[in-house]
């Protein structure tokens, strides 16, 4: 079967489905390969969602909000000066965050759009929100991370850790992840906050630093800098996203010495349980989708096509 053929049928199953979904998640772990989406354009693109059925996704540099549907349908939603964040509320609207303006907005099935959040937002990048409705995001190089409950203001959370970008909520969504792309390799981090019913957050705290972790996969290649820590493959940490069980996956690049690969943490912090490869070189976001939520969707920050990946385990909230 042609390579392209394989692709479309591979994006067919992953939007319509074929009943996989009452199968019981599986943990991930080894080496699994992505591939590009058939049809795909090259996009500068950023955050993700799965949105009634389809995956919508902020491309910066086409100023705009893709849909893409099956077998390789990609249309614009909208168009946005710079689009940059994408999350689903419990009421099912989209929740964007903007850069020009730097904004947060609320987008209804409908189309209409509400600004919940245009004062003290700092430089929002990725979102994610809570159960509760809380709305988290990002913020690079210095906005730190904040949240709004509609209709309230803007909160900011201690510490204010710097360069911060991939937010994520674990399945209880009782702690929120967040990624830091410091410059100094020592102090990129996935960071995490507590968070009672309703969204609130007590202090951070460094839940595992980068340099800290060594993938030891069997048949995994060398990173592209010889080292033996995962900074070899992620670089400066941008994508994060969360699964059905836990498991965190990180990405990044940024650096001709990265290598190009997402990582899927333990839940504890503590190990890299499975490597995802076959992606673009400077990874900007992740998002689960497909009608059983078990492909994990790979944004690049350059010039990319769109990727993906069908994984043993749903996202987090699927």
């Amino acid at each position: 079967m042609h390579t392209r053929l394989l692709a479309t049928v591979c994006l067919l199953h992953t939007l319509v489905g074929t009943g996989r979904g009452a199968d019981p998640d599986v943990a991930p772990s080894g080496i699994y390969t992505a591939e590009e989406v058939p049809g795909s354009p090259k996009m500068a693109a950023s955050g993700m969602v799965w949105w009634k059925d389809k995956l919508v996704i902020a491309d910066r540099g086409g100023k705009r909000l893709v849909t893409v549907t099956a077998p390789d349908k990609f249309e614009t939603l909208h168009e946005v000066p710079v689009p940059v964040g994408l999350a689903v509320d419990p009421d099912g609207n989209l929740i964007l965050t903007e850069k020009d303006p730097a904004r947060i907005v609320r987008i209804k099935p409908d189309g209409t759009s509400t600004v919940l959040a245009d004062k003290d937002v700092g430089t929002p990048h990725f979102v994610a929100v809570h159960k509760s409705g809380r709305v988290f995001w990002s913020g690079f190089p210095d906005g730190g991370t904040r949240s709004v409950v509609p209709g309230g203001t803007v909160s900011v959370y201690t510490p204010k850790i710097g360069h911060t970008y991939g937010v994520g909520l674990s399945p209880k969504q009782d702690w929120l992840y967040v990624a830091s792309k410091l410059p100094d390799a020592k102090s990129r981090a996935v960071w995490r906050f507590p968070l009672d019913a309703d969204g609130k957050p007590g202090e951070g705290e460094v839940f595992f630093k980068v340099q800290d972790l060594k993938p030891d996969l069997p048949k995994l290649p060398a990173a592209k800098d010889g080292a033996e820590h995962l900074l070899g493959w992620v670089g400066r940490l941008q994508g994060l996203t969360v699964d059905k069980l836990g498991y965190i996956y990180i990405a990044g690049a940024e650096s001709h010495t990265s290598g190009e690969a997402v990582a899927v943490i333990s839940p504890d912090g503590k190990k890299v349980v499975a490597m995802i490869l076959g992606v673009p070189r400077n990874i900007s976001g992740l998002a689960f989708g497909g009608k059983d939520g078990r492909t994990l969707f790979i944004t690049g920050a350059g010039d990319y096509r769109l990727h993906q990946v069908q994984l043993p385990v749903a996202g987090a909230g699927r």
